[in-house]
């Protein structure tokens, strides 16, 4: 179905079935964007009052559907609070997760508590690499931020919670990805947009993402039409850095993400962006062969394997690479498959890093008045 409607939405897809479809998705986001505005107005006219949480909020969301990088970004603004003495608790609605309860719990600053089937893979993959850091998961992130706050939480980071228009927050840092293209861009259901670009407005800082993988001309542009439409927003430009690389299974013995240079790769992975991904790849020097992309938050399983396998061996792959989302999904690789990596990235900020710094004092400073 995701397959289905990818293909609908592509700008480049001529088959008549597509265009139709794409015709009548277009028409859908008409009844969309009216639902979009009365559920927000509601807050904005007053008509209905904001929930406050037990805890100062910053919320890392987007415009769009997935693939912008808010994992990663949330973890970054997560380390740099523990480095100021902060302790952050990180709040995921918790997608994907196979055993769906409530609010729960994943991780407190002694260790993990739940695993993948429990708290879903972003959760999961926080948890295991952000000790001393409180990770919880759940629908109503109001009573999620009571648990982090039990765990020993001064601040909540809420990851993807620029659509949870009920809670009040003090920031709202909003990613942009560099390789959108903004000619193209529509409302769901006809293109990846949540909300229209003009609602930049609500946010109070604005992360231009994967900008190793755009033209800096196109960079420009992107965010001088984010400035056109929330004048003096403050502006950053971030990268994906691959900060190394590891064995499936072995993530404490990590190598240097530049071995995979000059090497026939199988890249593997379920994110909302795949081409992400193996444009990081391309970058390292990796001669990508294949690429093969599952749905976002996919849930693998053993005969997935086969499927990789097939593809590795027509390829003549020297390796497997996937995602970290993806490493603490996948269950152990048969032994006949090539090795598998999973390549670990950070955030880097480039241009715009002061603004970055006062975020994080911003925040740091509202968990030591609390």
């Amino acid at each position: 179905m995701e397959e289905r409607w990818r293909q609908a939405i592509s700008p480049d897809e001529q088959g008549l079935s597509s265009r139709a479809l794409g015709l009548l998705l277009r028409l859908g986001s008409w009844p969309y964007l009216a639902g979009l505005k009365a559920n927000l107005a509601i807050y904005e006219w007053g008509l209905r009052t904001r929930t406050q949480a037990v805890l100062p909020v910053a919320s890392v969301g987007n415009l769009t559907l997935g693939g912008t990088g808010k994992t990663t970004t949330t973890r970054a603004l997560a380390r740099s609070l523990l480095q100021r003495g902060v302790v952050p608790g990180i709040v995921l609605r918790g997608h994907a997760r196979k055993q769906a309860r409530g609010p729960l719990l994943v991780a407190d600053t002694g260790g993990v508590l739940a695993g993948v089937d429990e708290a879903g893979d972003e959760a999961a993959m926080l948890a295991s690499g952000m000790p001393g850091c409180p990770v919880a998961v759940g629908r109503r992130r109001e009573r999620v931020i009571e648990l982090l706050a039990e765990a020993g939480a001064q601040v909540a980071l809420l990851d993807d919670g620029f659509q949870y228009f009920r809670m009040q927050r003090m920031v709202d840092l909003v990613l942009l990805d560099a390789t959108v293209d903004l000619r193209r861009a529509r409302l769901f259901p006809a293109g990846h947009l949540r909300e229209p670009l003009s609602h930049l407005r609500r946010a109070t800082h604005l992360l231009v993402t994967h900008t190793e993988l755009a033209p800096s001309a196109h960079v420009e542009e992107l965010v001088a039409a984010a400035q056109r439409r929330a004048p003096g927003l403050p502006v950053m430009r971030g990268r994906h850095r691959p900060a190394g690389l590891y064995r499936l299974g072995e993530p404490q013995r990590v190598r240097p993400a530049g071995e995979l240079a000059g090497r026939q790769v199988v890249a593997v992975s379920a994110l909302g962006n795949p081409a992400a991904f193996e444009g990081t790849l391309l970058g390292l020097g990796a001669r990508v062969a294949r690429s093969i992309a599952f749905n976002d938050h996919h849930h693998y399983v053993a005969e997935d394997y086969r499927r990789i396998r097939r593809t590795a061996k027509t390829a003549r792959a020297d390796c497997v690479v996937v995602t970290e989302k993806d490493a603490v999904k996948l269950p152990p690789p048969p032994a006949e498959l090539p090795p598998v990596y999973a390549l670990r990235v950070e955030l880097e900020i480039g241009e715009g890093l002061e603004h970055w710094e006062s975020l994080v004092g911003l925040i740091a400073d509202a968990a030591h008045q609390k």
